[in-house]
C-alpha cells in the first residue's frame, strides 16, 4: 500500500526479501524530489524498533536503491553522511506487489 500526496508518500510497505537472509518488512514515509525518493524505513529489528534512512532513484518505471556511507544521529537513526557518495545499484529494483489481503 502506498499513500502519495502531491510530492509526499505519506504511508508505504516497504519489504526486503532477499535470498538466503532474513526478510524484512517495515513502513516507509518521505518526500519525492524529482526522479528521488529520500524516505525513512521503520522495520523491527531483533526484537527492536530500528529506523534507517533510504533513497531511491527513478530508472524508467522502477526505482533502485542507494547505497553509501551512514552513520547514526542523536536520537539512533541511521542517516547517510552525504548524499553525494550515494550509489544506485540497479541490480536491485524496488518492484511493486499486489497488496496482502
Amino acid at each position: 500500500t502506498l499513500v502519495i500526496k502531491g510530492d509526499q508518500l505519506q504511508y508505504g510497505t516497504l519489504s526486503y526479501n532477499y535470498f538466503e537472509k532474513d526478510d524484512n518488512e517495515g513502513t516507509l514515509v518521505g518526500a519525492f524530489r524529482g526522479d528521488t525518493l529520500r524516505g525513512k524505513y521503520s522495520f523491527q529489528s531483533e526484537g527492536a524498533l530500528s529506523v534507517r534512512e533510504v533513497v531511491f532513484l527513478k530508472q524508467g518505471k522502477n526505482y533502485v536503491e542507494g547505497f553509501g556511507p551512514v552513520t547514526e544521529d542523536q536520537d539512533g537513526k541511521v542517516v547517510f553522511k552525504d548524499y553525494k557518495g550515494i550509489q544506485f545499484e540497479s541490480s536491485l529494483p524496488l518492484v511493486e506487489v499486489p497488496c496482502k489481503k
